[in-house]
């Protein structure tokens, strides 16, 4: 499953729509959600047969702002469950009959509106039973490190954005490559670059997707760079025989009690010759590391940033202590996985 996001700036341009076209074949894009459309829903019919797309529901633009809009190709199940101007709520089925809820987003530009458009995903949260992915421009940012240039934002904007997150239990999926999603353009020291796009998911979709990637596309008609998720961008296959499906022994695996599982299956097995058993061994053992490793890496970057948010904030001694404890996890996880 592949999911593209883009702040199109407008889709009344035909240069605009034949580059959204291109987008979408050349990331054989599963869905698509588009924001500042700035073009009335009625407008949408023409664009998603130009593009090929299947299904399609369209918000209307304000004026010469706002607008968004989900399209998704042939064979994609999608179900849409409400939408108002700022979001669209979507319920998608996968092959294997799995569910995940999709809301595509789009935050208020006026800090003061900020905490509305936060009100609106715990409303959303509280109908959802499934994992669930939120995609979109939140016109906000988690920290500094996502703003370069220009005026610093207030710390309490930042902290009420990482606040909903936490409460939501929505984890931030970093893009592979890049970093800042939106740029002023300008030269010099009044050159701004911040990232306002973002896909966060749930832990259960994490665990249901666990090879799971974002990356940015460049643009070239957009201040904007779209936003893409591909639900088995990581994930480990034979025409792809590199280091990840590769198993290497270490010594952290010894008391792993569903590693001794998985060998004693095989080896277990009556039907299998010795070499077949080596050679099931290593086709399950590579991609089952792999996952472990992944989940470990998400451990870690979970403590990191909480280790993180204690350094910027409380008392020196309460501070280090409690950085004590999380140290002490991040070396249980580094220990046993």
């Amino acid at each position: 499953m592949k999911i593209l996001s883009w702040n199109c700036r407008g889709v009344g341009n035909p240069t605009t729509v034949r580059e959204l076209k291109q987008l979408i074949v050349a990331n054989v894009s599963d869905i698509v959600f588009l924001y500042e459309t700035k073009i009335k829903s009625n407008g949408f019919q023409r664009i998603r047969t130009f593009c090929r797309m299947e299904g399609c529901l369209a918000v209307d633009s304000e004026g010469k702002s706002g607008g968004m809009a989900l399209m998704w190709r042939e064979g994609v199940n999608v179900s849409i469950q409400n939408y108002l101007k700022f979001h669209i709520d979507s319920l998608v089925r996968l092959k294997d009959d799995e569910v995940f809820r999709f809301i595509g987003f789009y935050g208020q530009t006026d800090p003061s509106s900020r905490q509305q458009a936060w009100d609106m995903l715990r409303r959303v949260s509280d109908k959802v039973n499934e994992g669930w992915i939120v995609v979109g421009g939140f016109n906000a940012i988690l920290n500094d490190s996502e703003k370069e240039g220009g005026h610093r934002k207030p710390k309490i904007l930042m902290e009420d954005f990482c606040t909903t997150l936490e409460e939501l239990k929505l984890t931030d999926v970093k893009p592979c490559n890049g970093w800042f999603m939106w740029t002023n353009n300008r030269e010099g020291d009044r050159l701004v670059k911040e990232r306002l796009e973002k896909f966060v998911v749930s832990d259960a979709t994490m665990e249901q997707l666990p090879f799971l990637t974002s990356f940015i596309i460049c643009q070239s008609k957009s201040d904007h760079e779209a936003i893409m998720m591909d639900s088995e961008g990581s994930k480990p296959n034979k025409a792809r025989a590199g280091q990840m499906v590769w198993f290497r022994y270490d010594t952290c695996w010894v008391d792993v009690q569903e590693l001794k599982d998985i060998i004693s299956g095989i080896w277990s097995k009556e039907d299998c010759s010795k070499l077949d058993k080596m050679d099931l061994t290593r086709d399950m053992l590579g991609p089952w590391q792999y996952q472990c490793f992944r989940r470990m890496k998400n451990k870690i970057k979970r403590v990191e940033e909480e280790i993180s948010q204690l350094m910027d904030g409380g008392s020196k001694e309460w501070t280090m202590q409690t950085c004590s404890t999380y140290l002490d996890a991040l070396m249980r996880i580094l220990t046993v996985g």
